[in-house]
């Protein structure tokens, strides 16, 4: 019986879960740029998906790299751990850019040149991690473990 659960949960989450998680993750940061754009030519909100969701679609890539059963496809493609992680974290920046946007656009709270500074400092700082990041722990490293 434990067998078969595990079976159906591997199924449901390598049907569904999985590659909706993958998409969202892989075109969400381009989604968001796109959106943080049209906050500025048009200076109106965009509504961002939220860290709330980015968390719950973090949790969705952890469970598929921490469970055996279902990180194989990370043992058949090694390039795809790295990949998702800097898609992820693109996607984390780009909304934390998306939400300094909005304070301007929706709330007024800061002026239009203090929200594109954030703006771009969010992006520079996020790829600045990454660079260091995999300055560290190169992918190399990553696909020999």
């Amino acid at each position: 019986m434990k067998k078969i659960i595990k079976f159906l949960w591997a199924l449901f989450f390598y049907i569904f879960l999985f590659p909706v998680t993958i998409l969202v993750i892989v075109f969400g940061p381009l989604m968001t740029f796109l959106d943080l754009l049209d906050v500025y030519k048009l200076e109106a909100p965009r509504l961002g998906m939220g860290l709330g969701v980015i968390a719950f679609l973090g949790f969705i890539l952890f469970l598929s790299m921490k469970y055996h059963s279902l990180s194989w496809i990370y043992r058949k493609f090694p390039v795809l751990l790295p990949f998702f992680q800097m898609c992820f974290v693109s996607f984390i920046v780009m909304d934390l850019s998306l939400t300094f946007a909005n304070l301007w656009a929706d709330r007024m709270i800061i002026g239009k040149t203090v929200a594109i500074g954030l703006s771009v400092l969010t992006i520079l700082i996020g790829r600045a991690f990454l660079s260091y990041w995999y300055y560290k722990y190169p992918i190399s490293y990553k696909m020999v473990r």
